[in-house]
């Protein structure tokens, strides 16, 4: 079986512009998750999870690395949440 996700890093600005769209808050944030949820594997036999999207600058002021920031956005992409 392949899963696979995509990752997109981008600018404070761009990262600012999805949280406000999507979460609406007006601030840059580190990392978004966009999940389809949908584990259905698709006519290729791929499942695939959605995108992640990380902000470098956002994860260095907040003292996250990229790879806890994939972790946490795979997390979300399989449907775990926190408060």
């Amino acid at each position: 079986m392949k899963v696979i996700a995509g990752v997109t890093f981008v600018n404070e600005g761009k990262i600012k512009v999805l949280n406000r769209r999507w979460r609406k808050l007006n601030r840059p944030t580190d990392i978004l998750s966009f999940p389809l949820n949908d584990f259905t594997p698709g006519a290729d036999g791929v499942i695939r999870l959605g995108d992640i999207v990380i902000c470098k600058t956002q994860a260095q002021i907040k003292g996250h690395s990229i790879e806890f920031l994939l972790k946490h956005g795979l997390l979300h992409l399989l449907g775990v949440h926190h408060q």
